[in-house]
């Protein structure tokens, strides 16, 4: 990524939560970017974060940091239920924005936030962090020169277990909570950035006592006949591993796969196929380790160890490729937004509004399906 020309873009934080203080540990580490303001709704709360990350100016109210005439762009890090408004609030003011996933509440939302940014043609995006990172960049890069044929499978998992207590902001309705549009937003932004939008989405989840889903699993149908299945938890951990598999192989993304440094590529190029000579070797194998009464194996390391022997010597190995960052990567996202800005650009083409758009969507229909209704909607 090459440095934009102009002088550093000015930034302002909007909301002083975790992801606030995390995008601002990361920010000096980004290309083009300086920490200007952070804004909150009380000035001793905007005081304190701007004391401990060295912000220079601080704002007692979200007004008067998107009215701050020397600021360039605002990241928005408050819930996700203000995220419509707050995005307003800045692009009324002027700012370009950054918003962190999820997007908004919901489809609709995304699209009125995506037609006023295009109106004053300033420069909006989806915090999806994710995308930005050095093994998202190779994975594209992978895909597009065709490593493993064509994509026939996305599956991506990602469980975080959080205890239930109703006054946390993920176990919360009011706020957007709920594993699918906190965890789930990952998954479906891998298979919508794989796969594109699907043809077809079917979904399903467990409503806890609080009313959000503590998991949920959806499987998205596409016109080439390629399937996504993705699920999501805040009740348990799960594999937190991705994989995107294709007619000549496959890329495994190791856990935790949304925040990767490394990626796991295999190549099915130079192995037969289960057919023919080598088809008939296996069933062989099999037929040798079988009792002759037919059944059960004799022993535990009877068929099935033939096979998993067989299989072992046949499997590729993976190529390791190693691809580390520097802080927590937030700061890549906020390298991408100024680039975009310096080149005159309202959206970035690894993230674009459409897309963050088709990706509510697709949280939606999935809400729908198991029942879940945020407040006001």
């Amino acid at each position: 990524m090459t440095a934009p020309t102009t002088t550093p873009l000015r930034w302002g934080i909007l909301g002083t939560g975790t992801i606030a203080e995390v995008f601002a540990r990361d920010l000096p580490l980004s290309v083009g970017a300086k920490l200007l303001a952070v804004g909150s709704r009380s000035a001793s709360t905007a005081e304190g974060f701007a004391a401990t990350h060295k912000v220079p100016r601080a704002h007692g109210t979200y007004e008067d940091l998107v009215n701050d005439g020397e600021v360039d762009a605002v990241y928005v890090a408050t819930p996700a239920h203000l995220h419509a408004e707050h995005v307003t609030l800045a692009l009324n003011a002027g700012k370009h924005v950054l918003c962190e996933k999820p997007f908004t509440l919901n489809g609709a939302q995304a699209r009125e936030l995506a037609s006023l940014a295009r109106s004053k043609n300033l420069f909006l995006m989806e915090a999806m962090w994710t995308r930005f990172l050095p093994a998202m960049h190779q994975l594209r890069g992978l895909l597009e020169e065709g490593a493993i044929g064509d994509i026939l499978q996305v599956h991506a998992d990602l469980g975080l277990p959080v205890a239930l207590d109703p006054k946390a902001r993920i176990y919360s309705p009011e706020l957007g909570g709920g594993s699918w549009m906190d965890l789930g937003t990952y998954a479906v932004a891998l298979a919508h950035m794989v796969l594109g939008e699907p043809q077809s989405v079917q979904g399903a989840g467990h409503l806890v006592e609080t009313g959000v889903d503590g998991h949920a699993a959806a499987l998205l149908k596409y016109a080439s006949g390629a399937v996504a299945l993705l699920s999501s938890s805040i009740q348990s951990a799960g594999s937190q591993e991705a994989t995107i598999v294709g007619t000549r192989g496959r890329i495994h993304l190791p856990a935790p796969w949304w925040c990767p440094v490394e990626l796991h590529l295999v190549r099915l190029d130079d192995k037969p196929s289960l057919s023919g000579r080598i088809g008939r070797r296996a069933v062989g194998s099999l037929r040798s380790a079988l009792p002759s009464s037919g059944g059960m194996a004799r022993t535990a390391a009877g068929w099935s160890g033939s096979m998993s022997r067989w299989l072992a010597r046949r499997t590729p190995r993976p190529q390791r490729l190693r691809l580390p960052f520097s802080g927590i990567g937030l700061h890549l996202e906020a390298s991408e937004v100024a680039r975009c800005v310096a080149a005159g650009e309202t959206q970035s083409p690894l993230m674009p509004l459409d897309e963050s758009i088709a990706i509510m969507d697709t949280l939606d229909t999935v809400r729908a399906q198991m029942g879940l209704q945020f407040p006001g909607e």
